[in-house]
């Protein structure tokens, strides 16, 4: 039995050898044949392609020659601005050039990478001045057999004489790189199995080598304007490559299969067996021990397993619902939109994801479940009924509950906190400003002098103390009307330079007193802003109050304006203290303050910023704040130019 197990495959394997390497050769000597087929088709190809494309650039330079006379002007703008259109069309042109009379190249387009060619006299030139003289004697285009370049490298040139009333202006010089020329000329691709030689009487024009050739080449000629070019191509190793590789891999192919067939078929067999059976049991072990459960269906929708688990989860017992549907099953506590929708889908023999609904368990208590399922077919395509995997999610329920619960209150105790700043901002208010009121009075002594100048001092500093709360009060009520929603917004067209006029004359005074230099970059045609008025104002003050309040005495503030007809752009920069970067992240967070020394102290409830932005946004604007400590801060604003 031994014997016969390795005697058989070994003769199969000596039989399927021979006829392979038979069946091998004949097909390689078609193939050969086949190339060369190939070779002659690809050889006409390429000779009417390369043909048309180098008569399209002929065409071209008649072209250019009657526009060039049309245009009724000699100078290199005009030149210039005739071919290069062409050039960035025709990017296998290495130059168009401009000779006078005399031959000697006046204009070059581009002159990147052509400077060598200006000022070379063509007429003198031991190749090409024959062509030249030909197209003045012929007054017709001539071409040149292959050159070396002036600008380095091979190629060829074509000369067109441009003649008025007879008399000789010049000459349309056009210039091509051989290389750039072929291949821009042939498709990619079009020659990778190929040698291809081009030549011009026995001068090379252009060739490539692949490697050994298969066969001998073929040939053909085309005109090149004056000239004959014979364009020869051979197939290489290149070409038979593939195949001979394929061939290689078949064999060893076959080699493997029928030598090691049987005894691989064999322990696929016994291998996957034994995987079976260890799959089997490594799902019934997740199946006792997991939170979930599995159940089946056969093609009419009736239950017929349900995993052990089923039970202690659900505490319904599985004979309770096998053979039933899940619409005779049902689901007591399911809403019943989201039931008869999984029961569409399973009429449809759909997939679904995610059945979320709770039972009461005989003990009372309660269970969360979530359930899906796909649709099972056999191997022909029949539908053979539903596969599915159930979920408690009592413990996530619970969590999200007690979450949502917990989000209730913050929310109820947010919008206490924010009642309760602005109920006691607007009690404030009042005592704020009879204080205020009082010690004006007192400070101008609109009723008699006070006696001892102390008193005025003193009535001073309560005015000051007393306009600085008032405007504490202000932005603690703006912030909490902002978030709250209610404070109200009535957009209108006006002019952005009034609102900035208007925040300028606030500061001015602190602008004196610290030395501030300010500049103001505005556009001159800036448009009216649409916006809430005393909503941007309250932005520039803001920034602008900050600028000045974080600059050091002698620094600059510059404001810059400016609009692309659809945003609307304006800048408070200042050379202050700057904001730290890990601070920049929050720093228009409320009751949020940056101080770069922490010498300095801070002196605002910390919501200007916080304000800033919300109103920004509430226009559907941005905001955007760049620092950096001890060299200044840049806000910039962006609002919409008009209505929405």
């Amino acid at each position: 039995m031994i014997q016969h197990v390795i005697v058989v495959p070994l003769m199969v394997f000596v039989l399927l050898l021979s006829a392979t390497a038979y069946v091998w050769h004949e097909i390689k000597q078609v193939q050969l044949s086949q190339e060369i087929s190939d070779a002659r088709d690809d050889l006409e190809f390429v000779s009417a392609h390369l043909a048309a494309h180098l008569d399209v650039r002929f065409v071209l330079a008649q072209l250019i020659r009657q526009e060039w006379i049309d245009a009724q002007t000699l100078n290199p703008a005009d030149f210039a601005a005739i071919v290069r259109p062409k050039l960035q069309r025709f990017m296998d042109i290495q130059a168009i050039n401009w000779l006078g009379p005399d031959g000697v190249i006046k204009w070059v387009n581009p002159l990147e990478g052509n400077e060598g060619a200006i000022g070379l006299d063509i007429r003198n030139h031991p190749v090409a001045s024959r062509p030249l003289k030909d197209a003045e004697r012929l007054k017709e285009l001539r071409v040149t057999p292959p050159i070396d370049l002036a600008q380095g490298g091979r190629g060829f040139v074509v000369y067109l004489p441009v003649y008025e009333l007879g008399q000789l202006k010049g000459f349309i010089n056009m210039v091509f790189r051989i290389s750039s020329l072929i291949e821009g000329a042939l498709p990619a691709g079009s020659l990778q199995n190929y040698d291809l030689h081009i030549t011009d009487g026995e001068t090379p024009v252009f060739e490539n080598h692949l490697g050994t050739h298969l066969a001998t080449p073929a040939s053909r000629q085309i005109g090149v304007g004056n000239r004959q070019w014979t364009i020869s191509i051979a197939p290489t190793r290149a070409a038979g490559s593939e195949f001979s590789q394929a061939s290689s891999n078949l064999f060893l192919l076959l080699g493997l299969i029928f030598t090691v067939a049987l005894p691989l078929m064999l322990f696929q067999l016994m291998k996957r067996n034994a995987e079976l059976r260890m799959t089997q049991r490594r799902l019934a072990d997740w199946a006792d021990i997991s939170s979930d459960w599995f159940f089946e269906t056969d093609e009419n929708l009736r239950y017929t397993y349900f995993s052990p688990r089923f039970e202690e989860v659900t505490g319904v017992p599985p004979e309770q619902l096998l053979g039933k549907t899940r619409q005779e099953g049902g689901a007591p506590e399911a809403e019943p939109a989201e039931l008869q929708a999984i029961l569409r889908n399973m009429e449809d023999r759909l997939p679904y994801r995610d059945f979320e609904h709770s039972r009461t368990k005989p003990d009372g208590s309660k269970v969360f479940l979530s359930v899906s399922a796909r649709p099972a077919y056999d191997d022909t395509g029949n539908f053979i009924g539903y596969r599915g995997i159930g979920r408690d999610i009592t413990e996530r329920k619970t969590s999200q509950k007690a979450l949502n619960d917990a989000l209730i209150a913050s929310e109820h105790a947010n919008r206490a906190k924010s009642e309760f700043l602005a109920t006691m901002s607007h009690e404030f208010r009042t005592p704020l400003n009879a204080i205020i009121g009082f010690s004006e009075m007192l400070k101008e002594q609109y009723f008699g002098k006070l006696g001892d100048k102390n008193y005025v001092e003193y009535a001073t500093d309560i005015h000051r103390s007393g306009r600085h709360m008032l405007d504490l009060v202000n932005d603690i009520l703006d912030f909490s009307a902002i978030e709250a929603s209610k404070r109200q917004m009535h957009p209108e067209a006006f002019s952005f330079q009034d609102v900035l006029s208007d925040g300028i004359r606030n500061v001015e005074t602190q602008l004196r007193k610290k030395n501030l230099s300010l500049k103001q970059e505005l556009d001159a045609d800036l448009p009216p802003l649409y916006a809430d008025k005393r909503s941007v104002y309250q932005i520039v003050l803001n920034l602008l109050s900050n600028a000045v309040k974080f600059t050091n005495p002698g620094g600059g503030v510059t404001i810059t304006a400016s609009s692309d007809g659809k945003v609307f752009s304006f800048c408070i920069a200042d050379t202050g203290i700057g904001i730290a970067q890990d601070q920049l992240a929050t720093i228009t967070e409320p009751f949020s303050q940056s101080q770069a020394d922490p010498h300095i102290a801070g002196s605002g409830t910390g919501l200007g910023l916080t304000i800033v932005k919300s109103l920004v946004e509430a226009h559907g604007g941005a905001l955007e704040i760049e620092s950096e400590t001890g060299v200044g801060t840049r806000v910039t604003v962006r609002l919409s130019v008009t209505k929405k």
